[in-house]
């Protein structure tokens, strides 16, 4: 199978949060089972043609943001940007691949121009991938602004690609759930697809490894309010009674919550329990993963949580947040512990509970590792993402040339070698 992934973010150019990791992911996973994989996201610098590159098997197309060739002053006119440079790429693209299917993201409407002039002369099958809708983030944390520009623009090309897609898969049922309800889709048609976890990379330390020195809690992520730093923070502060060479390793970037932990940690004179490792490169990370003793994100709402599922892998337990995917990461009592977001208390309680029982944490870390191999596994995933996107190819095979026609042409225009488009 052919197939072209699109997402702004993709490592290691633009690793800027879960979906460009869950692409890379699946990028490298559908490469690896033999299709042909082409990756469409965006650069970090202003280069202005489409840059092609090939990491691991995986053909990566690099389109410049908007604002090169002229000054972007608001969020709204970006997305519309950006979806206008996919298109422009595809179309480039598509003169030289016959895809099969193409993966859009929902968020901001990546596919949005695509999809509002796909006819019979450009179609190709069409699925949306589920992340973070935007109306998540506006319930959940009042961003954007109800009633704004970006609010309603964003919503509507969100609601626009979704609804115009052949399929639709979701990484959680959470997520589903949201999306369904707002935008008016069939919550049926909707598949769950939970993410999976590379485990050439993330995998357990060798037998007989030791775990660090001193306990640890590691938090990997954005460095934002809402995926629960702070209240990490405060619980290990609080478990310096009992454990007075605990440490707390961040990795992750942001810019007023570091500032915050800081005050935080000079506040307590705990400097030596406290360290902010910033980005650390992904083939970095299961190292961190395989020396702590627990893994602890209590995010307010969580999409999925791909973290979850790396250090499940890593052979390392997890506290995570009742709200959200963490519920579907995680089996409660059985590969961790599941706490209410924004509960102090209950997150000390659970990090007690692993950091201060040997046997519990190692039941934990078995469970994880076996809850992995059987549903989280590259393979298992892999064939979930495929059976979409035959789904969608199906659907979209079964679908009329005039159904495909509907555009604001009195007949359909397709433009010529010659350059006249009523040809």
């Amino acid at each position: 199978m052919r197939i072209c992934l699109v997402s702004q973010e993709y490592p290691p150019e633009t690793a800027w949060g879960g979906v460009g990791t869950q692409t890379w992911v699946k990028a490298r996973a559908l490469s690896r089972q033999g299709h042909e994989v082409h990756v469409l996201t965006c650069s970090a610098d202003g280069q202005p043609d489409l840059r092609t590159e090939i990491h691991d098997g995986v053909t990566v197309h690099r389109i410049h943001p908007p604002g090169y060739e002229f000054p972007i002053y608001g969020k709204p006119l970006w997305l519309l940007g950006y979806t206008w440079g996919v298109v422009t790429a595809l179309h480039t693209l598509m003169e030289q691949h016959r895809f099969d299917v193409l993966d859009f993201p929902e968020f901001g409407g990546e596919g949005f121009a695509y999809q509002i002039d796909r006819t019979r002369w450009n179609w190709v099958p069409v699925v949306v991938q589920l992340h973070g809708p935007m109306t998540m983030f506006l319930d959940l944390l009042g961003w954007p602004e109800r009633g704004s520009r970006l609010h309603k623009l964003g919503m509507f090309m969100e609601e626009f690609s979704l609804q115009n897609a052949d399929a639709i898969m979701a990484c959680s049922g959470g997520v589903a759930d949201v999306a369904s309800q707002a935008y008016g889709l069939d919550r049926n048609a909707i598949d769950v697809v939970h993410c999976g976890v590379d485990t050439a990379l993330f995998s357990p330390a060798a037998a007989g490894s030791p775990l660090a020195d001193r306990p640890t809690v590691l938090f990997v992520g954005k460095m934002v309010k809402n995926k629960g730093p702070l209240v990490v923070t405060e619980a290990v502060l609080a478990l310096r009674q009992k454990y007075p060479d605990i440490r707390l390793q961040f990795i992750g970037t942001g810019t007023d919550i570091p500032l915050m932990i800081e005050a935080r940690a000079r506040e307590e004179a705990a400097e030596a329990n406290i360290e902010l490792l910033g980005f650390v490169e992904l083939d970095r990370l299961p190292d961190y993963y395989r020396q702590a003793h627990v893994f602890c994100s209590p995010a307010e709402y969580e999409g999925f949580g791909q973290v979850y599922t790396e250090a499940l892998a890593c052979g390392c337990p997890v506290v995570a947040s009742t709200s959200g995917g963490g519920s579907e990461a995680i089996d409660d009592g059985v590969t961790g512990l599941l706490v209410p977001p924004n509960d102090v208390p209950a997150t000390v309680r659970a990090l007690d509970a692993i950091l201060g029982d040997p046997a519990l944490r190692q039941r934990m870390s078995e469970a994880g590792l076996r809850r992995v191999a059987d549903y989280f596994c590259m393979e298992q995933y892999i064939q979930r993402v495929v059976a979409v996107y035959e789904k969608a190819i199906a659907i979209s095979h079964q679908l009329p040339d005039e159904f495909k026609d509907q555009t604001d042409w009195q007949t359909p225009r397709r433009p010529s070698s010659t350059g006249d488009e009523s040809a």
